[in-house]
């Protein structure tokens, strides 16, 4: 799926959805994919920044989905909830962030 403004959407409405709770940590799983550059065989010259299916499938193998192109099976990565865990991720950082700053503003205080 393509789009000129790289902008795409999905329902995420509250009224359609239940059983809402925080997410578990993401941490480790973040911690643990390997963001690469690499580039496609039939396209040499397109630098790309991603990841390797087989690789992110060691970490969290519900990213990872199987799928079959004129005979052969691929695997492809649910970026959209590898976003998802990347943004819990950033969230947890920045929560010991916030708190590391605080205990050096405490400490600088004394």
């Amino acid at each position: 799926c393509d789009s000129a403004t790289g902008s795409y959407g999905s329902i995420s409405d509250e009224r359609l959805k239940e059983n809402i709770v925080d997410a578990k940590s993401q941490w480790n799983d973040i911690k643990n994919i390997r963001v690469r550059n690499f580039n496609f065989k039939d396209s040499p010259d397109q630098k790309m920044l991603g990841v390797v299916a087989q690789e992110i499938e060691t970490v969290c193998s519900g990213l990872v989905k199987e799928t079959s192109d004129e005979g052969t099976t691929l695997k492809t990565v649910k970026y959209s909830i590898l976003y998802m865990k990347a943004i819990k991720g950033l969230q947890e950082a920045m929560t010991r962030i916030e708190t590391l700053e605080t205990k050096v503003a405490a400490l600088e205080a004394a």
